[in-house]
């Protein structure tokens, strides 16, 4: 033991450190090599390898078998999972290896005659990666006889080359989170700005490329995962946040691969009812008027009359939340398995108003034509209806927007084993987002410009602004073709294709006295990418190799040079400037990847690559018309280029015990290229285009400590220290600077997602049936389960302000730390086959005022420091956004069969 640590202390040779010397300071000797690739070659390679870009769904089990008397291999073994028709026969060493398989859970069995069978049961399988599986045969006169052993899963995975996390549909289900954006939260790497937008490792907001079955889901307008996928449906969660493989595109920090349940063989069902919050929020009071006062409203009168005051009604009577989930065989129709899941979630927000109400339904039919045959058909409908908190429309939330956004995935997926070597997968898609925002039912034209009076700060009439209507359909097409070519080699390419439709329409300020913006219009631009990945696995070194081709066409027009908008002729005539068709834009992508076992308890790892990603096409196509007519308009570009990270990563993951294990990992990203505004003077007028010249890195290390489930109990704990720097930190810095006039950063700041330290401890206590201490004969503990998560933060960053004649550095104050404990408690009762759950949730349970945005003077979140001032109240002062929420309380029942 004490030589295995120093060996890690040391990392064992120079090269590792000298690596980890590359990737804190950005440099590698693999940049110059990988500049030297030609583009004809990888075409050659593409030609000789036909496939596709796909995330990958399945996984592989790999191993020996040999004689446990002598330690001879077994040739001709044969290897099979228990309840599918996978399986393979042992080599002359030895070797087997089964491809394809779902993630899951298995029973795979070696028999040989002569031998005693062999069982290994809790065999699980994890997308992407090889689950390794010897065997030891003993040898027997008779056939009777069997060797059952449970396995664990590797508390550390040898054929890792990056940071991963994989989660299980049973963690998903018992943490207390409801989506997929608070699971990632809990892990290394990922935080959240005070706006609640996702950042890894210090990338902007919208770097993540989410999948659903592998096939990517986000709205290609505004970016992001629109979609709420129901937990229930989840069978696996794959989070790749370091460099991933080139297998996966259209991404600079990470990848989400969600992998959806197929129906069983047995017909199963869930059905669940979560109440709303059960601790009524201080700003739901039944009468807002009453003149009652509470801690962020030092006033006890209204500021409108109580009569004009029309509360906003839903007029939908249920409240929380219900889940059905059911599953199993199609009667009559044999080799056909069905899954379905519907969500139903009603809520009003804990602040002065504001809701979410949320549907969606999840069907999947999955049909084996043949043992090496099957077909999977999804569908995927949400609605999503909301409407934020805005604290001027506090007293008049009626007249405030709201927003209403209808999605439809539909996914065909033909996966087709060829031999025990080699299978494809053919899939189609079709992903439909309406997204439309608005007062009430009101048309534009019927919109009256919102007034004030005499509060300066709250709306007292009128109408909230803008109105947007917009449609994003987008139809994909892929194909894989996945290769094992012998123990060692496994070969992967692909091939994928996406068109868009793109409908906006969108006014601001449409009443007679307003700015009357107008955006409309209709694009149908292209993607396409394809790759090719050769992972090679040795017991002493697994290599990933991989190169990346993208394909972007916006189909769309602009001015030859974006600074010059049109030009005088000779006899001092003006010619506006002739737009012409934007050439679509390539890109390469190397990535490597190196996993080396220096022990059996420790591996060491190193990765780089380039990874791109596309601006939203909204920053393509943002003011289609070129209207220069309003006050600094901004101005869409289709010219564009994709914004690129490189990214190192080096690291050491230790087994520090058979249940403990420790996953340290250092990296560096270089970004360039990222999207930004830049302010354009041109013939006495001033306007704002999109540009690639803004520019970030960013260092840091992550820390993960996992405990594997023993002693009922299990868990984990995921540390981030980081430096995130750069001259802006979202697209439009440059277009807010040029509208307040203010100057433009020229040199690297503190990013406003720039959280130093940031923590999160997981601990699960499960104790199954008939276990647990006994009480008076009775096991009250049995069948019970408590999830509790620990999250904190170090301050985010804000600029504070003296006085204009004192020059502050941007972002050079911090804001206080954050913290919360979430708790999710289950305890299970039987009744015959019907297991009834009675759980408890809490969120906040110490109920910490959590500061999201300060005021610049005084770094508070009530204290504007401008007390007394025209339009200051301590009413207006008091914004209760700007904290986070208090302690929520919800408590539930299902119901298993």
């Amino acid at each position: 033991m004490i030589i295995d640590l120093r060996k890690i202390l040391l990392f064992e040779n120079i090269i590792f450190n000298y690596a980890i010397i590359i990737c804190l300071k950005g440099r590698t000797l693999l940049k110059n090599y990988f500049k030297k690739i030609n583009v004809f070659y990888f075409v050659i390679i593409l030609s000789i390898a036909p496939s596709f870009i796909y995330g990958g769904t399945t996984g592989k089990i790999s191993g020996t078998v040999k004689d446990a008397t002598t330690g001879e291999p077994l040739p001709g073994c044969n290897v099979m999972i228990e309840g599918t028709t996978l399986g393979a026969s042992c080599d002359i060493n030895g070797q087997y290896f089964i491809i394809n398989i779902r993630p899951g859970r298995y029973t795979v069995r070696a028999s040989m005659i002569g031998y005693k069978s062999f069982k290994v049961t809790n065999v699980q399988v994890i997308v992407d990666l090889s689950t390794q599986l010897n065997f030891s045969m003993e040898p027997t006169t008779t056939e009777m006889g069997e060797t059952v052993v449970v396995a664990d899963r590797p508390i550390i995975e040898k054929d890792v080359t990056s940071k991963q996390s994989v989660i299980s549909a049973d963690e998903i289900i018992n943490m207390p989170v409801e989506n997929v954006q608070e699971i990632l939260t809990t892990k290394a790497g990922f935080t959240t700005d005070a706006d609640g937008n996702i950042h890894v490792r210090g990338g902007r907001t919208g770097e993540i490329a989410y999948m659903v079955d592998g096939m990517y889901v986000e709205d290609p307008l505004y970016g992001g995962f629109n979609n709420s996928m129901n937990k229930d449906a989840i069978e696996e969660m794959i989070i790749l946040s370091g460099a991933f493989n080139a297998e996966y595109g259209d991404a600079m920090s990470s990848i989400v691969n969600i992998v959806t349940k197929d129906g069983g063989d047995t017909f199963h069902g869930k059905f669940e009812v979560t109440s709303p919050m059960l601790n009524q929020s201080k700003y739901r009071q039944k009468n807002p008027f009453s003149g009652v006062t509470d801690s962020y409203e030092y006033v006890n009168k209204s500021v409108i009359d109580r009569f004009s005051f029309r509360p906003l009604d839903l007029e939908i009577p249920i409240k929380g939340t219900l889940n059905l989930s059911l599953n199993g065989p199609v009667p009559i129709i044999p080799n056909l398995t069905f899954f379905i899941s519907g969500k139903y979630k009603n809520e009003d927000s804990y602040l002065p108003h504001g809701y979410s109400l949320q549907r969606d339904g999840f069907a999947k039919l999955t049909y084996k034509f043949s043992p090496t045959i099957k077909l999977s058909l999804s569908d995927q409908v949400t609605q999503n209806e909301s409407q934020g908190y805005s604290h001027a429309w506090k007293y008049l939330s009626e007249n405030q927007s709201h927003s209403v956004q209808n999605t439809n995935r539909i996914g065909l997926t033909l996966t087709h084993t060829l031999n025990n070597s080699m299978f494809y997968t053919a899939q189609l898609s079709r992903y439909d987002n309406k997204m439309k925002t608005q007062v009430g039912n009101k048309q534009p034209q019927d919109y009256i410009r919102g007034q004030t009076g005499q509060t300066v700060y709250f709306y007292v009439s009128g109408d909230d602004s803008p109105y947007s209507d917009d449609q994003t359909i987008t139809y994909s097409g892929k194909f894989d073709l996945t290769y094992q070519a012998n123990n060692f080699n496994q070969f992967k390419g692909g091939f994928e294709f996406k068109s868009h439709r793109i409908q906006v329409h969108e006014e601001s300020q449409p009443w007679p006295s307003g700015a009357q913006y107008k955006d409309e219009y209709l694009r149908t631009p292209i993607e396409m990418a394809s790759y090719v990945q050769d992972k090679i696995e040795y017991d002493y070194l697994i290599i990933n190799l991989g190169l990346r081709f993208d394909y972007a066409d916006p189909r769309a027009n602009m001015w030859p040079d974006i600074r010059r908008f049109g030009s005088f002729d000779n006899n001092n005539n003006w010619i506006p400037s002739v737009e012409e068709p934007v050439s679509a834009k390539t890109q390469l992508s190397p990535r490597i990847g190196l996993a080396h076992p220096i022990t059996d308890r420790a591996v060491l790892h190193f990765s780089y690559g380039h990874f791109f990603q596309n601006p939203d096409y909204n920053a393509l196509y943002y003011n289609n018309v070129k209207d220069l007519s309003t006050s600094m308009p901004l101005v869409g570009n289709p010219g564009v280029k994709a914004q690129k990270t490189v990214a190192y990563e080096t690291g050491i993951k230790y087994k520090l015990s058979d249940d403990w294990a420790l996953d340290v990992s250092a990296w560096y990203k270089d970004i360039t290229d990222l999207l930004s505004t830049l302010q354009v003077t041109y013939l006495s007028q001033d306007y704002v285009v999109f540009y690639n010249s803004d520019y970030a890195s960013v260092k840091g290390v992550d820390l993960t400590l996992r405990k594997r489930y023993s002693n009922y109990i299990s868990g984990s704990i995921d540390y981030t220290y980081m430096v995130a720097k750069g001259n802006n930190s979202q697209p439009l810095g440059g277009y807010f600077n040029a509208f307040a006039k203010e100057e433009i950063p020229h040199q690297e700041y503190y990013l406003d997602f720039d959280q130093r330290h940031d923590i999160a401890v997981n601990i699960n206590l499960n104790i199954p049936k008939d276990k647990g201490p006994e009480i008076l004969g009775f096991k009250p503990f049995s069948d019970f389960n408590l999830n509790l998560l620990i999250q904190a933060g170090s301050g985010l960053p804000y600029t504070p302000y003296v006085d204009p004649t004192v020059r502050i550095d941007i972002n050079s104050g911090r804001k206080p730390w954050t913290s919360t404990v979430d708790l999710r408690m289950i305890k299970k009762v039987w009744f015959s086959t019907i297991a009834a759950s009675f759980f408890l949730e809490i969120t906040n349970l110490l109920n910490v005022e959590n500061v999201r945005y300060v005021y610049s003077r005084t770094g508070k979140p009530f204290d504007t420091g401008l007390a007394g001032l025209v339009g200051s109240s301590p009413d207006a002062d008091h914004n209760p956004s700007y904290v986070g929420p208090p302690r929520i309380i919800r408590a539930g029942v299902q119901f298993i069969w």
